[in-house]
């Protein structure tokens, strides 16, 4: 099951977060992830706009923070390229 959550910023945007926790990897996928930061699972921050980040490792209590807090946070993920520049960094 995906968790996720909603809010609006301190500028007006609305975003999704979702919580990609701990995923099975198996094959080219677990090698190439093998000592990276995402293996514990991610945070997906999109804005109704279409920009999207990624934060891992990602604070547990997430679900439960304030707005203020997980604003603090999306600004802390990493910006996700378009999917072609994404495979190049990835």
């Amino acid at each position: 099951m995906v968790q996720s959550r909603e809010f609006v910023d301190s500028v007006g945007l609305a975003w999704t977060v979702r919580e990609i926790a701990s995923p099975t990897l198996t094959g080219a996928m677990a090698r190439m992830l093998e000592h990276d930061r995402r293996r514990g699972g991610w945070l997906v921050f999109e804005s109704e706009e279409g920009e999207k980040r990624r934060l891992a490792p990602y604070p547990p209590d997430w679900r439960t923070m304030s707005t203020y807090e997980i604003e603090r946070w999306t600004m802390r993920a990493r910006l996700v390229p378009p999917a072609p520049a994404r495979r190049a960094q990835d």
